[in-house]
C-alpha cells in the first residue's frame, strides 16, 4: 500500500477564503492522501489560522501536520520543511490558492502504481486570473522523453500539479532558493540530469489561481540575471549545450525585460 503526503504552504498575504478552497480541494479528493503537511511561512493573519484549525479536526484526512516557520523564508525553504515531515511514499504537491480537481490524486496514483518506474507524474492544468482575462489550459508534453526535451527550452511543468516519489525529491537535495523563484524549474532540471522519470497526464487537474499582476512581477533586471545565472547552471550540469544556453538566455532576457502587458501577451502564446 503506496502512501501519500500533500506538501502545501501559505504565508500572511494568502486570502483565508482562497486557502480553503485549497483545503477543500485536498480533502474532498476521492482517494485522499494519507497525511497533510501545511508549513506556516512565517506569521499568517488569524483568518487563516482559524482555517486551519477548522481542517485540523477534520476526519477526511487521518494525519494532519502544521509546521511554523518564525519568519517568511520563500518557498524553498518551506517546501524543504515540510519535506523532513513528510512521511509518504509519494509527494502531492499543492498550492494554498489552487484547486484540485476531486478526481486529481486517484488518477496520478493509478498511473503511479501501474508505472512504478515513473519518479514525476505532472498534469495539464486550468490558469484562471481572478483580476480580468479568459482562463486558459497549460498543455504540455507527456510521455518523458518529450518533457524533458521541452524543459531545455522553458518549464512546462506546473509546480502544484506534480505527485513525486518522496526519495527521488530527498536524493536530489529538495528545492534551492539560488535561483529565486525558479526554484520548481531549478528541481525538474536537476531530476532530469541525474535520470529521475517524467510523465503528465494529458487532463486538468488543478486550477491554477493567476492574475494580471503576477504576470508583471516576472521580470526586471534582478529576475532577468536570476534567468542568466540559472540556464548557466543548466549548461554546467550538460543539461543545455552551448547554443542551447546562448538561445534560451537571449530570449528569456527579452521576455523578462519586456513591459508588463507584453510580457502576458507573451505567456499567453505559449499555453495551449
Amino acid at each position: 500500500m503506496k502512501t501519500v503526503s500533500t506538501l502545501m504552504s501559505t504565508y500572511a498575504a494568502e486570502k483565508d477564503s482562497n486557502l480553503a478552497q485549497a483545503l477543500e480541494s485536498v480533502f474532498s479528493q476521492t482517494r485522499p492522501p494519507e497525511q497533510l503537511v501545511l508549513v506556516i511561512d512565517g506569521p499568517i493573519p488569524p483568518a487563516q489560522e482559524f482555517v486551519i484549525r477548522r481542517y485540523c479536526n477534520d476526519p477526511r484526512v487521518m494525519e494532519i501536520t502544521v509546521l511554523y516557520l518564525p519568519d517568511q523564508s520563500g518557498l524553498a525553504a518551506a517546501m524543504n520543511a515540510g519535506l523532513t515531515a513528510c512521511a509518504g511514499d509519494y509527494i502531492m504537491r499543492m498550492d494554498s490558492d489552487d484547486i484540485c480537481t476531486p478526481d486529481r490524486l486517484e488518477i496520478q496514483m493509478r498511473y503511479a502504481l501501474a508505472n512504478p518506474d515513473v519518479d514525476v507524474i505532472s498534469s495539464w492544468s486550468e490558469e484562471f486570473f481572478v483580476d480580468g482575462g479568459s482562463s486558459r489550459i497549460k498543455a504540455s508534453s507527456v510521455e518523458h522523453e518529450h518533457v524533458t526535451s521541452a524543459l531545455r527550452w522553458r518549464n512546462i511543468l506546473v509546480h502544484p500539479t506534480i505527485l513525486a516519489k518522496r526519495s527521488a525529491l530527498r536524493d536530489v537535495g529538495g528545492y534551492r532558493s539560488k535561483f529565486g523563484q525558479l526554484e520548481d524549474y531549478d528541481l525538474f532540471v536537476r531530476m532530469a540530469t541525474e535520470g529521475f522519470r517524467f510523465h503528465v497526464i494529458p487532463k486538468t487537474l488543478v486550477r491554477v489561481r493567476s492574475s494580471i499582476a503576477q504576470s508583471a512581477r516576472r521580470g526586471g533586471w534582478r529576475y532577468g540575471l536570476k534567468e542568466v545565472a540559472f540556464r548557466w547552471e543548466c549548461k554546467k550540469l550538460g543539461f543545455l549545450r552551448l547554443h542551447q544556453f546562448a538561445a534560451t538566455t537571449s530570449l528569456y532576457l527579452v521576455f523578462r525585460l519586456a513591459s508588463g502587458a507584453v510580457r502576458k501577451r507573451l505567456y499567453s502564446l505559449v499555453r495551449a
